[in-house]
């Protein structure tokens, strides 16, 4: 089993589901805060180990660089739609009982993994156009 597969079609329902809660989370500012506090603590507990979400964790970090800029309104070059699809994946990611449950070893992470990878694959070009203004920006200051 590998991240670089096609989400299955029960992690797409379930993606589905975290849809739907984006869109109500991306237009509530201390919910989509909470969000990326959630996530950055599942974060920095998987660096207590040599997890596959370890390995994703510059990833998730980019994307929560992104909806940052976007909550804030530093960076608003990104159109909602793609906002509430990485919401809802990081929903995905946080949830521990989502299509494979996390306590379930290796398969629980992969299928986050999986999900992670696909959308950003999906939205390759929004992310690449937030690292470049993310490099312009730091090389400013």
């Amino acid at each position: 089993m590998s991240a670089e597969r096609e989400p299955s079609d029960k992690e797409m329902r379930v993606l589905g589901k975290m849809k739907s809660r984006a869109k109500k989370i991306v237009n509530d500012h201390e919910e989509l805060k909470n969000l990326l506090t959630k996530t950055k603590k599942k974060l920095e507990d998987a660096q207590e180990d040599d997890s596959l979400m370890k390995k994703m964790g510059d990833y998730i970090k980019l994307i929560m660089r992104m909806i940052t800029g976007y909550l804030n309104g530093s960076y608003n070059d990104t159109p909602w739609q793609t906002i509430v699809l990485l919401v809802a994946g990081l929903l995905y990611f946080i949830t521990p009982i989502d299509a494979i449950p996390d306590f379930i070893p290796i398969a629980g992470l992969i299928d986050d993994a999986t999900v992670l990878v696909w959308l950003g694959k999906c939205f390759r070009d929004d992310l690449a156009r937030f690292k470049n203004w993310e490099n312009v920006n730091d090389s400013e200051e």
